[in-house]
């Protein structure tokens, strides 16, 4: 049997860098040019560079609360999850994306087991969340058709 701590790695490297019943999120970018990066599914909803801004916002902000950091003031409305007040480049996006996932993951794996038990409900829905908006993403590159099933889904 797992332990609570072997499942919540698992889920946390299922986003992050391990393909398991859907692709990560490393798979789901494979590829994507800068230009993709800020293209909209149908020219409406988020582009993906979006979407990863809004889950690095939600992800550093767990990070935070779960090692016991001082969690930043938050934003007034989840649409301003999404913007890009920092003014990042695509690259730092995703660079942010894979610190906060390696950070993370490394506190799940060295943290004392009543911090992880306290923690661990916010971590599951955490990857939930961030497998949501994976399938996201490959449907905006799909639509676009810059999806290579190679990655994965077909």
């Amino acid at each position: 049997m797992l332990s609570v701590r072997e499942i919540l790695l698992d889920q946390l490297q299922a986003i992050h860098n391990t393909d398991t019943w859907f692709v990560s999120m490393q798979s789901a970018l494979k590829g994507l040019t800068e230009e993709q990066a800020y293209m909209k599914a149908e020219g409406k909803g988020h582009s993906i560079q979006e979407i990863v801004r809004h889950l690095n916002y939600y992800h550093k902000r767990h990070w935070d609360r779960f090692t016991g950091l001082p969690v930043a003031e938050g934003l007034t409305s989840i649409d301003e999850t999404f913007g890009n007040l920092d003014r990042q480049s695509w690259n730092e996006t995703i660079s942010l994306f894979d610190a906060i996932m390696s950070e993370l993951t490394n506190a799940v794996e060295t943290c004392d087991e009543d911090t992880l038990i306290k923690g661990a409900e916010n971590i599951t829905y955490l990857t939930i969340h961030a497998a949501y908006h994976i399938g996201q993403i490959v449907h905006i590159r799909k639509a676009h058709g810059s999806w290579n099933p190679a990655n994965g889904i077909q």
